[in-house]
C-alpha cells in the first residue's frame, strides 16, 4: 500500500512503512499509552508481499480512496479506554492528513493490554504469603 501523488515536477511516493511509523509517533504523544503490541499480519497478505515483517503493531489498508489504520495499544493502569482511544484516533488521523495531505476514513484502536509496573523481584512473596 502506497500513497501516490504527481505534479508537473514528478512523483511522490509514501509507502507504508513510512505511514505506521506516523501512526505510531501520533500515538505516543497521547497520555495513558504505554506501549505497542505486535500482532501478526494475516498469513496470506504476508506470503503475497514477500515480506519478512511479520510483526507490526499498526495495520494500513487502502480501498480505492478510502484509508483505514489499526493500531495495537497497550495502556497504561488507571487510564481510561474510552477518551484514550478517542485521543488516539484523533491523532493518527491529524497526523497522517497533515504529513500526506491524505485523509484516513477509520482509525480502529485496539486495546491489547494493560503494562502494570514491575514491582521488585518476581519470586519474591507477596504481602499475603506466608
Amino acid at each position: 500500500m502506497e500513497i501516490i501523488k504527481t505534479s508537473e515536477k514528478g512523483n511522490l511516493i509514501i509507502n507504508e512503512e513510512a505511514l505506521a511509523s506516523i501512526a505510531i509517533n501520533a500515538a505516543k504523544d497521547v497520555d495513558g499509552v504505554s506501549s505497542f503490541s505486535n500482532k501478526p499480519m494475516d498469513v496470506v497478505d504476508t506470503i503475497k508481499k514477500g515480506s519478512l515483517k511479520v510483526m507490526s503493531p499498526v495495520r494500513i489498508t487502502q480501498d480505492g480512496e478510502r484509508m483505514d489504520v489499526s493500531i495495537y495499544i497497550n495502556l497504561l493502569p488507571n487510564k481510561k479506554i474510552k477518551s484514550v482511544s478517542e485521543n488516539v484516533q484523533h491523532n493518527v488521523a491529524e497526523a497522517i492528513l497533515n504529513m500526506t495531505g491524505k485523509e484516513v476514513s477509520k482509525v480502529n484502536v485496539i486495546i491489547a493490554g494493560i503494562d502494570f509496573p514491575d514491582n521488585g523481584d518476581s519470586n519474591a512473596p507477596l504481602t499475603s504469603e506466608k
